[in-house]
């Protein structure tokens, strides 16, 4: 997806039931996110940023991206928050954005925010130097283009990258995001993260625990065995968006 422009889906009403409102931001069109206030529960994005740059931060700035090549039947963004129209902002607004919200993480999510993957070393670049940006891959996004890749790594000192298994099995991979697996270019876009040192750990969301010890072992042959140093199982959460996941967008 070539994009001149960040494309950026405002916080939908849908989800807004799971949003305080006081952590709208800019008219909704971004969000706070504090990772602490339910007491932490499953994300170790903190401790995962303390072991690899020094500094555990919880105090989260959201953009949602538009666009996912998934369907995921219990995504809380829900359709509405992927495809709902979007507004248009600059690299230099959404830092500007970021700067004058007081957090201290530079969330970009989705939606599938690597479909704007060329367009991520000049976010980064542009970003204060205290600013941590966190941001994910799903690998299923398209071929990652490694030219990219490798100026991402040249300006990663202060990011992390979550890489989001979704399925154990091509069965499992269906379950959850009601898409057919293809290991074309799942397999190959890992392989692109690793050999071209992108500094990410992996979550795996709603598994099929009676195989996701054959698919670890298989990521330990293929990719050695820190490759799961960091990892950490999402389950899912009953978020009061989640009835709505299906509602077609803008209805």
């Amino acid at each position: 997806m070539k994009s001149l422009d960040w494309r950026v889906v405002p916080v939908c009403g849908y989800q807004g039931l799971d949003v305080h409102p006081e952590d709208l931001l800019n008219g909704g069109h971004f969000r706070k996110c504090e990772i602490y206030r339910g007491g932490g529960g499953y994300d170790q994005f903190p401790l995962i940023c303390e072991l690899r740059i020094g500094v555990r931060l919880h105090r989260q700035f959201v953009v949602q991206l538009y666009g996912c090549p998934l369907d995921c039947f219990y995504c809380y963004v829900t359709r509405s928050g992927v495809w709902n129209p979007y507004v248009v902002y600059t690299t230099e607004q959404l830092v500007k954005a970021f700067e004058d919200s007081d957090q201290e993480i530079f969330h970009l999510m989705g939606g599938a925010p690597a479909l704007y993957l060329e367009r991520w070393p000049e976010l980064i670049e542009a970003l204060p130097e205290w600013a941590v940006f966190y941001s994910d891959f799903l690998l299923v996004e398209g071929e990652y283009d490694r030219a990219v890749l490798a100026e991402l790594a040249e300006h990663s000192d202060r990011c992390l990258f979550a890489v989001d298994i979704k399925g154990t099995t091509p069965e499992d991979y269906e379950r959850n995001t009601r898409r057919p697996f293809k290991d074309f270019p799942f397999w190959t876009n890992l392989h692109s993260l690793v050999d071209l040192r992108i500094p990410f750990y992996l979550t795996f969301t709603n598994p099929d625990m009676n195989h996701y010890e054959g698919f670890c072992d298989r990521l330990r042959e293929d990719f050695g065995p820190d490759i799961l140093g960091d990892s950490f199982i999402i389950p899912l959460i009953n978020y009061d968006a989640t009835p709505y996941v299906d509602v077609p967008p803008n209805s």
